[in-house]
């Protein structure tokens, strides 16, 4: 019998070992570009949603420009406009309707006013029309005002405010109703009130 000797060094194991690393690092490579193909996808997928989401937006935004536009009435003007009103108009009010409301005879109320660049136009109601010419006589005696003129004056009876105009009722005197334009004094107003 003859000895079975092998002088070669068996190489056998660090093949078994370079194996394993080679599946492992093909492992890890499947799962990088797996990970890489999936993001690529729902990325995609996201963009696609953000564009259908901005092309309803943009038609929100132009259904919500056309409502703005019919809603805004062609009278009022536009957001320059009132600025420059805001501009022009640049004085303090609150003094004005002070003084206003200061010069009213008891039992009168303010019922509207409006404010333009150089005067105020007030509508009042007065119980008689003593009232009203002795209100305007201390309107043009204010140092606030430079004239008050009396646009229009009507009369309105208690049975027209209820609607029950059935018959007239002598009991009931009618209150008077008086549109007024005031011409503000504007260096007066400017100095705050002191000359």
């Amino acid at each position: 019998m003859i000895p079975d000797i092998n002088l070669i060094p068996k190489l056998e194991k660090s093949q078994q070992g370079s194996r394993l690393l080679y599946i492992l690092l093909g492992i890890l490579t499947l799962l990088g570009l797996t990970l890489l193909i999936w993001q690529y996808f729902t990325a995609k997928a996201a963009v696609i949603e953000l564009q259908r989401e901005e092309t309803n937006l943009i038609a929100q935004r132009d259904q919500l420009k056309v409502d703005l536009a019919t809603l805004q009435p062609a009278n009022e003007g536009s957001l320059e406009q009132s600025l420059q009103f805001v501009e022009l108009v640049s004085y303090p009010v609150t003094p004005l309707i002070d003084e206003i409301q200061g010069l009213l005879p008891s039992n009168s109320y303010l019922r509207n006013y409006s404010f333009s660049p150089e005067s105020v136009s007030i509508s009042i109601d007065f119980e008689t029309l003593s009232d009203v010419s002795t209100y305007v006589s201390r309107l043009n005696n204010s140092a606030y005002f430079i004239d008050g003129q009396v646009l229009s004056i009507t009369n309105s009876e208690l049975g027209e405010e209820l609607g029950t105009e059935d018959e007239t009722n002598f009991d009931v005197i009618p209150r008077q109703s008086a549109e007024i334009t005031l011409l503000i004094n504007e260096t007066y107003l400017a100095t705050g009130g002191v000359q």
